[in-house]
């Protein structure tokens, strides 16, 4: 009779540990705006901006070409919200050779960037995970991140029409900083690394 009445509560104990490493894994991670100071329009609306940064992605990866596209992601190594957009950046570079799309990482709390571009792109990136694309022209179709919350998918990520708008050859500017989910601040990674 005693161990007919066990497995129930081993079930329920077994139920009330998942419930909370789930509750964990999606519920306590940092929820912020992708741009903590909402600014409109956001920094990188300016030309200058922009082609600062393609400059500096362009010293950075010089293996970026004209004449094709370029998706940079925008990390920082202790951002617990990568998890969520890993493997969709892991399919999404595989399926890009195909589109002859260039995929480059940007760590940026790495010691690959100096003090001075740290400081630009601290200016130009508010949050991580963040994705910068320009188009075959060199000009910039989207700034942001890759979706709103939740683990990243061509469902809903905000890159999806963005990309079939390049295949086909239209030209759009989407700067997406209004967005709220777990991202984390550049602002805390680049001061306390440079």
């Amino acid at each position: 009779m005693h161990s007919g009445s066990a497995k129930p509560i081993a079930f329920f104990a077994a139920w009330v540990v998942l419930v909370a490493i789930a509750y964990g894994y999606f519920f306590l991670m940092p929820q912020q705006w992708f741009d903590s100071s909402l600014q409109q329009p956001p920094v990188l609306s300016g030309q200058d901006q922009q082609e600062g940064l393609r400059q500096l992605l362009q010293k950075q990866f010089p293996q970026l070409t004209q004449g094709k596209p370029w998706f940079v992601r925008m990390k920082q190594s202790g951002c617990q919200c990568e998890r969520f957009v890993e493997r969709y950046h892991r399919s999404f570079s595989e399926l890009s050779k195909a589109d002859a799309l260039q995929v480059a990482t940007l760590e940026l709390s790495g010691d690959e960037l100096n003090a001075e571009q740290k400081n630009l792109l601290q200016k130009l990136v508010p949050a991580t995970p963040a994705v910068v694309l320009f188009d075959s022209a060199g000009a910039l179709s989207y700034f942001g991140p890759y979706h709103q919350d939740g683990v990243c998918n061509s469902e809903n990520s905000f890159l999806e029409p963005v990309l079939d708008a390049i295949k086909q050859g239209r030209r759009l500017s989407v700067l997406n900083t209004l967005v709220y989910g777990c991202f984390c601040s550049t602002q805390t990674t680049t001061t306390a690394n440079g």
